[in-house]
């Protein structure tokens, strides 16, 4: 009878240390990506995020009466003014705010967000800068999948070296000794008790 209760605690605590010892596998959870306009253009042109993550396009270009204009063709059709299209509007180099930081202007902006946190949002986005003086830069975005979250996707395996494994024993072994420990415990408070 004390071997059976044994048994089945052990078998529980060894379930449960797995379920903590597995890996954790969780989506990404996006970040902000940011493309700066300045007066030589725009870095980078080629950009690559992954899904979730948010293109920023901030003006840094503080030439006197100079805007620049963001367009992204989201279904690259290479026609940048479709109605599905995003636009920026103009962007100045900065907004004037009063003390506590609020906007004066509402219609004034320094940066343009676009989320790409969508389904189906990875693929290849061209975008267009068409400042004030009549300047044109192109370039693109390209959201890549979330390997956590796109079934089949398979990454190609990185080239592991030594000491990348060793956190990975490290933790493989401290969880065999507690569960060890665990049971040896449980062996002693449960032990035989006909030994009196």
């Amino acid at each position: 009878m004390q071997w059976r209760r044994t048994s089945v605690i052990t078998i529980t605590l060894l379930i449960i240390a797995v379920a903590f010892v597995g890996p954790n596998v969780s989506a990404h959870s996006g970040g902000i990506f940011t493309l700066i306009i300045s007066k030589n253009g725009i870095a980078p042109t080629n950009a690559s995020m992954i899904v979730n993550d948010t293109a920023r396009w901030i003006n840094v270009d503080d030439s006197e009466n100079v805007t620049h204009r963001i367009f992204v063709d989201s279904n690259g059709d290479g026609d940048y003014f479709g109605d599905d299209d995003w636009d920026s509007g103009n962007l100045t180099s900065s907004c004037e705010t009063d003390a506590n930081g609020t906007k004066l202007d509402e219609n004034c902006n320094a940066f343009f967000d676009i989320p790409f946190n969508y389904t189906d949002s990875d693929g290849k986005y061209p975008f267009m800068d068409i400042s004030s003086t009549g300047e044109r830069t192109y370039g693109n975005v390209t959201v890549n999948p979330d390997t956590h979250l796109t079934p089949g996707f398979q990454q190609e395996p990185e080239e592991e070296t030594e000491n990348d494994t060793k956190p990975t024993w490290l933790l493989a072994i401290a969880a065999i000794s507690g569960i060890g420990a665990v049971v040896l415990g449980a062996m002693i408070v449960f032990g035989n008790k006909d030994e009196d």
